[in-house]
């Protein structure tokens, strides 16, 4: 289960690192308003990677559907934050919110797909070992 959490981080870690080049490309050839709004979506979407590391850390030694729980629950606090952070880049920061949608979106997405392969693939490997654990303590 370890060597699949650390696959996880590492996957997760590859639209972390496309949306930060993004961010250098936009910092040297876009205006600053465009800059402002991929560099904060990028935070944005980096911060709720790293929190669902941390949430996956903590859940993987007890139970995946723990972990799914929470995922599904932190969901509307992700929305309010969103907006919040959108709203106030768009009226206080003067950033371009096509730009911060672009890529919050970008990051969340790919973000997402890791997310779920890790969900699916944890869950299926918790049931082999419950599946493996019954049968050898039934002989």
């Amino acid at each position: 289960m370890k060597k699949l959490f650390i696959k996880a981080v590492i996957l997760i870690c590859l639209p972390i690192i496309l949306n930060v080049g993004i961010t250098v490309y936009c910092f040297y050839n876009k205006s600053l308003p465009e800059f402002k709004g991929y560099f904060l979506g990028t935070i944005l979407s980096m911060f709720f990677s790293v929190v669902w590391i941390f949430i996956a850390r903590k859940a993987i030694t007890s139970n995946i559907m723990v972990m799914f729980t929470v995922t599904l629950a932190s969901f509307p606090i992700k929305i309010v934050l969103l907006a919040v952070i959108a709203l106030g880049g768009l009226f206080l920061l003067d950033m371009n919110h096509i730009f911060f949608g672009a890529s919050f979106l970008l990051g969340t997405v790919l973000s997402l797909f890791v997310e779920v392969w890790f969900l699916i693939t944890a869950n299926k490997l918790q049931r082999m070992l419950r599946a493996e654990s019954k049968s050898a303590g039934a002989k």
